[in-house]
């Protein structure tokens, strides 16, 4: 077999083409029935206002969220992108697999959302139902890939994104992996948001150390945080 995989990816112009078709051969979502699916947006920090105000500030064609769990911040920023009139793509990067919280059972009902069946978890099926039963499908496109795989794949594609939406890993290690990884696939007045600000010890140490190392203002209050590239973001979001 001659050549790689990477280098036999459809690129085509990747401004103009949506990740869905870049990634995706058929819709993700054919022959999913969300009525297999119960509604659940089970959440946390999903409808804070920081993301409507990003939003409407830079006017995103594409968003990146890295940990999407149910999809509440997903439909809601959806639902903000639909009511603005904007072209938006929002691209959701997560394993669906649940993260060590939820597998030690941390808080109520984590464990039982993984879904498991057969050992595996069915929380990407909740996240699918979630979004058809909203009506978002036409905006928001799943990536279930690891971070670092999913940054990797963006990377080589070269895809740029106007809003990094971080809420993934709650170790200090792979939230400033995620830190890193995804400000470089920003566009150059882009911004990102990250959650879990001084909540999570880990996220908070890390986020300190990627905005002191990158010599960028840093802006938060318990639950969230924004670092923007020369937007003029931070200030106009009220945090």
């Amino acid at each position: 077999m001659s050549g790689s995989t990477a280098s036999r990816l459809p690129l085509g112009n990747q401004m103009t083409q949506t990740l869905r078709e870049i990634l995706h051969s058929v819709s993700p979502y054919d022959e999913i029935d969300p009525e297999a699916w119960p509604d659940d947006l089970q959440g946390w920090g999903s409808d804070h206002p920081v993301l409507g105000a990003a939003i409407e500030k830079l006017r995103p064609k594409r968003i990146v969220e890295v940990g999407s769990w149910k999809g509440r911040s997903a439909i809601n920023m959806a639902r903000i992108v639909r009511s603005l009139g904007l072209e938006c793509e929002i691209v959701c990067v997560d394993t669906w697999l649940g993260s060590p919280e939820h597998w030690l059972r941390a808080g109520p009902g984590w464990y039982e959302s993984l879904a498991l069946k057969n050992g595996y978890p069915q929380l990407y099926y909740t996240f699918m139902g979630n979004v058809i039963r909203h009506g978002f499908q036409d905006i928001i496109t799943p990536m279930p890939m690891t971070s670092e795989s999913a940054a990797a794949v963006l990377r080589h594609l070269k895809v740029t994104f106007d809003i990094a939406y971080i809420d993934a890993a709650h170790e200090y290690a792979p939230a400033k992996r995620d830190f890193v990884a995804y400000w470089d696939l920003l566009s150059e007045n882009g911004a990102m948001i990250g959650d879990d600000y001084i909540i999570w010890p880990g996220v908070t140490q890390a986020a300190n150390e990627f905005a002191l190392e990158r010599q960028l203002k840093i802006v938060g209050e318990p639950g969230k945080f924004v670092v923007s590239k020369g937007s003029g973001l931070t200030p106009a979001i009220g945090l």
